[in-house]
């Protein structure tokens, strides 16, 4: 028989029953709602984290090898007109990088290039073929000068094949611990170019290897650095054979004949050669600057993310 009181037990039942199952499903809900937020987030930012960091890569990537060309492209700059050359140019890679990502990915980015905080070196130029020599046998030009050793970052020597002597010329590269690399560099009889470096320690030899070279359109184009011809067709000791800083001495360079760059950290005393200018001719060396570790901010934004770095970018691959 139902009276009131068990009515009215039974409604309380219904409505305890009712109020617990309106708060299960809400904290399910809550709970659902935290699991689903903390599982999309990193799932939908992380595209955008590997595209900073491609950035990033390209960026670095990139103005190293405009710099590097840039550094290498006009003879007779000024420090001031360099700076106006590598910002301009900076300036206009970042922007056909910002083009590139905002209709790829729809983000922004930025490239710039700050002058005043990177590092800066010399280039010993020899624009036009000439002998190696500032006349006669024995020591010829200083490029680097014992006791003012520099690190060398780009040594390239373009030989004109049959104006270069059969009797061999020599570059000396010695650092100040009594290493030394010399290149002993002639014509041969067959028509190609000998290139022999000898690596010593003190006066013993340590190393020996030739390169036989051959010429494409009567020139051969040497890495002395790398120890390489352009073409890497032949291959001999190059100055990371020895540790750096480095001193350079052409010897009998007379029989030698070509142009050269050679690209060093820092100035040196006396300097080589009169500062690069119109005045100065082309079968003379002069020294011109360059950037050896260039400063550059880079900037990132996109929905998810905003991210700003300032790096050094070595130009040289100068270690740290």
């Amino acid at each position: 028989m139902v009276t009131p009181d068990t009515r009215r037990r039974a409604q309380m039942i219904l409505l305890g029953a009712l109020a617990l199952a309106v708060i299960i499903v809400a904290v399910t809900v809550v709970v659902n709602s935290l699991a689903t937020t903390r599982t999309a987030g990193p799932t939908q930012s992380s595209p955008q984290i590997d595209e900073a960091r491609e950035f990033a890569f390209e960026s670095r990537k990139g103005s190293r090898s405009l710099v590097l060309r840039l550094n290498h492209r006009h003879r007779n700059v000024t420090a001031a007109q360099l700076d106006a050359i590598v910002t301009d140019n900076v300036t206009a890679y970042g922007g056909l990088l910002a083009e590139s990502y905002a209709s790829s990915h729809a983000e922004y980015v930025n490239l710039t290039y700050h002058n005043d905080s990177s590092a800066f070196g010399y280039r010993v130029v020899q624009a036009a073929d000439d002998n190696l020599s500032t006349g006669g046998p024995g020591p010829g030009p200083v490029l680097v000068p014992p006791g003012a050793e520099r690190r060398i970052g780009w040594f390239s020597l373009n030989v004109n094949l049959s104006s270069t002597s059969r009797d061999p010329s020599s570059i000396v590269v010695t650092n100040d611990t009594g290493h030394s690399v010399e290149y002993r560099i002639n014509r041969t009889g067959n028509g190609t170019l000998n290139v022999t470096s000898t690596v010593t320690d003190g006066g013993t030899v340590t190393g020996t290897a030739t390169g036989t070279c051959d010429p494409s359109r009567d020139r051969v184009l040497l890495d002395l650095v790398g120890g390489t011809s352009f073409s890497a067709d032949c291959t001999f000791n190059g100055t990371e054979a020895i540790d750096g800083p480095y001193s350079v001495t052409v010897v009998n360079g007379d029989g030698l004949v070509g142009k050269y760059e050679l690209a060093y950290k820092e100035s040196v005393t006396p300097s080589p050669g009169p500062e690069c200018a119109p005045s100065v001719p082309r079968t003379e060396p002069c020294t011109a600057p360059v950037v050896w570790t260039a400063n550059v901010s880079a900037q990132f934004d996109s929905s998810e993310m905003n991210v700003s770095n300032r790096y050094n970018v070595s130009i040289y691959g100068d270690p740290p």
